[in-house]
């Protein structure tokens, strides 16, 4: 019977001859992942390199685009201010770029001007930026690098890199990328130039060298041009094709020697081409591979010895209690104790593996309850989120095809999660509602709270169309169970487009604000009304503007206002005010981009501490076309009795350039002319006055639409005057009242509004 000392023994010379064998295979798999891991090395270096260089050629190539974006700004507004303060703002702000500038082709800015350029650039000396080009005095249309770039471009978004040259001026290696400028019919009108000093990123490229004996090449494959290049024994080449090898091939020799080629790509088309020997890339390897074998032999031998020992003299019966139990605790019986005393390395494997047990148990324990709570958590801001970005519209435009207004909102929670929103939708083919609110708190609560809120009032717009009914529900509908003791500020608005009348109501929010066609942004002066969910049976007013083709109301929230910057000043109304005054010609989507960097600016990296949500609606100018269609024509007379035949030759030509039935057209005119009668009785009385009589015919829906102002005293005939009891005998009946009933049985809809102190009269009619 052998003994245990002979058994670990013989253990131990199989254990290290098995030791050499794996090593031995373990050493050839390894060289040659040494190997792939070296060549990938390379790649990445050439990778990194470039990409250093790419971002600059991204930033580069966006600047052209977003110049020639802005000369097509230029163009529109046929405005030198403009184009000059775009050059210069950009290479001001672009320190990479050596200049940059805008450039038309002959008589494209302006037909009466051959040439119109502006071109600034960099005066490295001075350190400041300075206009070169402003006039048409500078022949830049026969000059090489307009020509390569204007040549090669065929849409708008598309990027042409010159060829690089050495500049004329300040004699460094040069390289210009130029954009396309295109007008609204397509045509290339123009383009935008950004000029990039390259020396120092050519340079960076061709000292990346791997090893001592690389060398490196930068391209241009596609014009066949070397921009530099460190080569061995001095040898110098200017075209690709006159080298003795091929620059896309994978390997070469040159003078005897192997070489291993490394090409990277890079976003302007330039090639950046690592050419290293072969026998210097694993050079390394093989060298610590080497001395890596000798010292893992070294250590296994006097492992190996040491374990010999220490098993043959110590690990005999507590070695087989130790597994017993250690087995144990590997199936999950966590309450097993280790029963060995010795106060050797056992003992304190043994108490080790006690206090492990009994750590790993309540650990387990300990991450169960913080594995569920924090699940929980998650699950809550997960569904939170996901059901408050569902339920507000994010897609835009959201009616493509109404072409009156443009609409866009925006909402940018301070948190995971936030209780402001904003809502619009079209009730009909004439109306849209808009909203915006802000629910108290923040969290779950106020985001489930939102959605309620959301829900409600576009369930109750459906059913009604008054803001201050919709409101009215909605207050009531919250309060029922608001154990949270929750409320909402909101502001709510319904735009007839046809008739630009804007009714609205204002639950305790942030007045909205308006810009009227030509002027500036304005507060509205509206009645705060009680928040919702405050209390129940509450009345809210109603108000109402007209908006008119070129106007602009931007509603938001007060985290646009209240947003601190580090020293706890608030942006206030006063900054809103000149912030939206600054952008007041920009577009709805643009204008709520600039005001959230506006907010951002004075913030200064102040943590954003409240909800931000915004909104804005214009109504858009509609163009004229050949026929006059939907254009509402309009006739100013004098508001007397002996006006009425001209308002009626008026009324009636244009229902008969529309064919307009000889029914309809006669109930128009009995309308018409009581209408007219009225104002001329009673609206300057005793003074004397002027009317303004319109007319719209809409071809879509053939429905005539005539409009009736004067500036006469207010008078609503429509609350002035009740409808005639017909049954009653004609002596007994109340004098006054017959005409205005008239009128209403005549034409499908009257309305009355008062704006601008002017009396408006609005009435419609089918015509089919």
């Amino acid at each position: 019977m052998h003994s245990l000392r002979t058994k670990i023994l013989v253990l131990t010379f199989v254990f290290l001859a098995l030791a050499y064998t794996s090593y031995a295979i373990f050493s050839l798999a390894t060289i040659s992942r040494y190997r792939e891991l070296r060549i990938e090395n390379i790649k990445i270096k050439a990778r990194l390199a470039t990409k250093r260089v790419n971002k600059t050629i991204i930033e580069l190539e966006r600047g052209a685009i977003d110049l020639a974006l802005n000369a097509l700004l230029y163009y529109k507004s046929q405005s030198h201010d403009i184009g000059v303060t775009s050059v210069l703002e950009y290479v001001r702000g672009f320190t990479t770029c050596l200049g940059g500038g805008i450039w038309f082709e002959p008589y494209a800015f302006n037909k009466n001007t051959y040439r119109t350029c502006i071109y600034a650039f960099l005066d490295k000396d001075k350190g400041k930026v300075r206009l070169d080009y402003i006039d048409d005095k500078y022949d830049y249309h026969n000059q090489s690098w307009y020509r390569e770039i204007i040549d090669q471009i065929t849409a708008s978004h598309q990027v042409v890199w010159t060829k690089p040259y050495i500049d004329d001026t300040s004699y460094s290696l040069m390289t210009t990328a130029g954009a396309g400028v295109f007008n609204h019919s397509g045509e290339l009108i123009g383009i935008s130039n950004i000029d990039w000093e390259i020396d120092e990123a050519v340079t960076y490229l061709t000292e990346v060298k791997p090893t001592e004996c690389s060398f490196v090449i930068l391209s241009v494959p596609e014009k066949d041009f070397i921009i530099s290049s460190i080569m061995p024994n001095n040898i110098e080449h200017s075209s690709l094709k006159t080298m003795p090898w091929d620059i896309n091939a994978d390997s070469f020799k040159l003078n005897g020697i192997k070489y291993l080629q490394f090409s990277q790509p890079m976003d302007n088309g330039w090639l950046l081409s690592m050419q290293i020997p072969e026998k210097e890339i694993f050079a390394e390897v093989n060298k610590y591979s080497f001395r890596f074998f000798i010292r893992i032999v070294g250590m296994a031998i006097i492992n190996l010895t040491l374990i010999y020992f220490l098993v043959s003299k110590l690990i005999n019966t507590p070695i087989k209690h130790l597994i017993h139990d250690v087995s144990q605790l590997a199936l999950g019986n966590l309450d097993i104790k280790i029963d060995i005393n010795s106060k050797d390395e056992l003992g304190l494997l043994a108490q080790t593996f006690n206090k492990m047990a009994t750590n790993l148990k309540e650990s387990i324990e300990t991450n169960i309850r913080e594995c569920s709570i924090s699940e929980r958590i998650h699950t809550e801001l997960s569904i939170a989120t996901q059901i408050q970005t569902s339920m507000l519209p994010y897609v835009f435009p959201p009616f493509p095809d109404r072409s009156e207004f443009d609409i866009y909102a925006s909402m940018f929670p301070a948190k995971e999660i936030g209780g402001d929103f904003y809502d619009f939708h079209l009730l009909d083919k004439d109306n849209l509602v808009i909203v915006i609110a802000d629910v108290s708190g923040k969290g779950v609560p106020a985001a489930l709270f939102m959605v309620i809120t959301k829900t409600l009032m576009q369930a109750t717009c459906s059913t009604s169309r008054s803001p201050k009914t919709v409101f009215e529900i909605v207050n009531n509908k919250l309060c029922e169970s608001n154990e949270a003791s929750m409320f909402v500020t909101a502001f709510i608005g319904f735009y007839n487009i046809p008739t630009g009348r804007f009714v609205y109501t204002n639950a305790g929010h942030n007045p909205p604000l308006v810009k009227k066609h030509n002027g500036n942004y304005e507060f509205i002066k509206t009645k705060p009304c009680v928040v919702l969910a405050w209390m129940e049976n509450i009345e809210y007013t109603e108000e109402e503007i007209i908006l008119e083709p070129g106007d602009t109301i931007f509603l938001y929230t007060d985290g646009v206002t209240e947003a601190m910057n580090t020293n706890k000043d608030l942006f206030t109304d006063s900054r809103l005010l000149k912030a939206l005054n600054k952008h007041k010609n920009y577009s709805p989507e643009k204008l709520l981009s600039a005001i959230k960097l506006e907010v951002n600016n004075f913030a200064d990296g102040a943590e954003q501490a409240d909800d931000i949500a915004m909104l804005a609606l214009r109504v858009n100018e509609m163009q004229n076309t050949s026929t006059n269609k939907d254009i509402m024509k309009k006739i100013e007379v004098k508001a007397e009795v002996e006006s009425l035949d001209k308002v009626l030759d008026f009324i009636n030509i244009e229902l008969d350039e529309h064919n307009c039935p000889a029914d309809s057209r006669n109930n128009i005119s009995v309308a018409v002319e009581e209408i007219f009668m009225n104002i001329s009785n009673y609206a300057y009385e005793p003074e004397k006055g002027n009317a303004i009589v319109g007319i719209l015919i809409e071809e879509k829906d053939k429905k005539a639409i005539i409009k009736m102002e004067d500036m006469g005293k207010p008078y609503n005939p429509l609350e002035q005057t009740t409808d005639p009891n017909l049954d009653m005998p004609l002596i007994e009946r109340d004098v006054g009242g017959l005409g205005v009933f008239l009128v209403k049985k005549l034409m499908d809809t009257v309305e009355y509004m008062r704006i601008e102190n002017k009396n408006v009269f609005t009435m419609t009619k089918k015509i089919s």
